[in-house]
């Protein structure tokens, strides 16, 4: 324990010596909390300490809570989550529910106390049998997953009910996902459109935009006015999805780039990115804002860094070819490395052709092929092309024309014109290469 807080700890025994009000008896505790609360709200935090010190010293549990709250929220006492669990714990002990969970939220994020799940779990269990909301729901989402406890879809789904009825609206958000998804509970559309409707009149962002993509199919204009109602609230996915309308001129809107671009920053300044990838499109092609490769670059980082693997292989073409950049071979490589990895396909062929050139690593046909592979095996029709080629040369293989000619064929049914060279001007793909068997 620091000097400051024992002086602090100190200074507590102090007041319940002096002041008045530390001598007060317990049936006058709940008038004295009454009053702080009346002062709190008032923004009067110096008259409400001065009540819920002594009664915490005392050791009052709804004071020790309340405390704790003015550490860890920096009003009326300088921020300090260590203190601020301190008193939560010394509540929580007594069985203060809402301390209890305070108590579990610091040992789930390590503020103010050292992380630990499990005794996060069991705090939170302690609150949640006490009906309380908050717990029950955060409990609910930790048993959904099995973080920090054991899975349990059945159970999250009865926890997140508990809370829901008590008018908890993320709980009912998360009982509708839960509906939707069928997790814990059998998929049941009606059921979740009951439980979103219910958050929604709440003013939940959330409830409000997966209602109106429940009505997307039969109905556009419904969707699109939750979209834009969502969006407005400052709903990130909304946002995005606003941005993407107006992009494509869908859902009854007229192509607007500028728009686009407005809802789309506005969704990626929030992290969401998706909306940094395509705002980073829109600067690089010009479309409602000045084309800018700075920017493009700026927000392809942005989504990179989120690990969007369009952005990874956007960065890596960027680099290759000295798109308002120096060129960068090896960090071309990275790029379309991460994105690969990630299955995005034309990064695997960009890779595959890296490792076939030797561009930005060393030669190695053999990483080639296994790239080209993988691309082509997603129906990317140049990486089908490249593999013709490396078995018509023998590079890394045998030389086979038989094989080179398949994977020429397989790249020419997608409509690759220099696979049609390849087998010749003017041939019937179907006459050449064979009917295409049924799928």
């Amino acid at each position: 324990m620091t000097i400051r807080h024992i002086l602090f700890l100190t200074g507590l025994l102090m007041a319940t010596a002096l002041c008045p009000d530390a001598s007060l008896a317990r049936d006058d505790a709940g008038s004295a909390l009454k009053n702080a609360r009346k002062a709190w709200a008032a923004g009067q935090f110096t008259k409400a300490l001065d009540i819920w010190r002594p009664l915490a010293a005392q050791g009052h549990p709804e004071a020790q809570y309340h405390l704790g709250l003015a550490f860890a929220n920096g009003q009326g006492l300088p921020r300090d989550p260590e203190l601020a669990y301190q008193w939560f714990l010394k509540s929580a002990e007594m069985g203060h529910a809402p301390s209890q969970f305070q108590v579990a939220k610091a040992l789930f994020s390590g503020k103010g106390a050292h992380r630990n799940l499990q005794s996060a779990a069991k705090w939170l269990e302690r609150a949640a049998s006490q009906g309380h909301a908050p717990a029950q729901y955060m409990l609910g989402l930790l048993k959904l997953q099995g973080y920090g406890v054991e899975k349990s879809p059945q159970q999250a789904a009865l926890l997140l009910e508990k809370a829901a009825h008590q008018d908890y609206t993320p709980a009912a958000f998360a009982l509708a996902m839960i509906y939707l998804q069928g997790q814990g509970r059998p998929r049941d559309q009606e059921k979740a459109r009951q439980w979103l409707e219910k958050a929604a009149q709440k003013g939940d962002l959330q409830a409000i935009y997966e209602l109106g993509r429940l009505t997307r199919k039969g109905d556009e204009t419904a969707w699109l006015k939750a979209v834009r109602t969502a969006a407005q609230g400052g709903y990130a996915p909304a946002q995005y999805d606003l941005g993407a309308a107006y992009a494509t001129g869908k859902y009854g809107l007229d192509q607007d780039y500028r728009q686009a671009a407005a809802w789309l920053e506005k969704a990626a300044q929030q992290g969401y990115s998706r909306a940094q990838f395509d705002l980073g499109w829109l600067y690089e092609k010009g479309h409602g804002v000045e084309k800018n490769l700075d920017q493009a670059l700026h927000w392809y980082r942005k989504a990179a860094d989120n690990g969007l693997d369009m952005a990874q292989y956007q960065l890596g073409r960027f680099y290759e070819q000295g798109m308002g950049v120096e060129k960068d071979a090896q960090r071309a490589f990275h790029y379309y490395q991460a994105a690969a990895n990630a299955g995005n396909k034309e990064a695997q062929y960009a890779l595959g052709v890296m490792y076939d050139l030797g561009n930005g690593t060393q030669q190695d046909f053999a990483q080639a092929m296994k790239w080209y592979l993988k691309a082509a095996a997603q129906d990317q029709p140049l990486a089908m092309y490249a593999i013709g080629n490396l078995h018509a040369n023998g590079y890394g293989v045998s030389k086979d024309l038989r094989l080179a000619k398949k994977w020429y064929c397989k790249a020419a049914r997608l409509g690759l014109p220099q696979a049609k060279q390849m087998l010749g001007d003017n041939v019937d793909i179907d006459t050449t290469c064979g009917k295409k068997s049924p799928p």
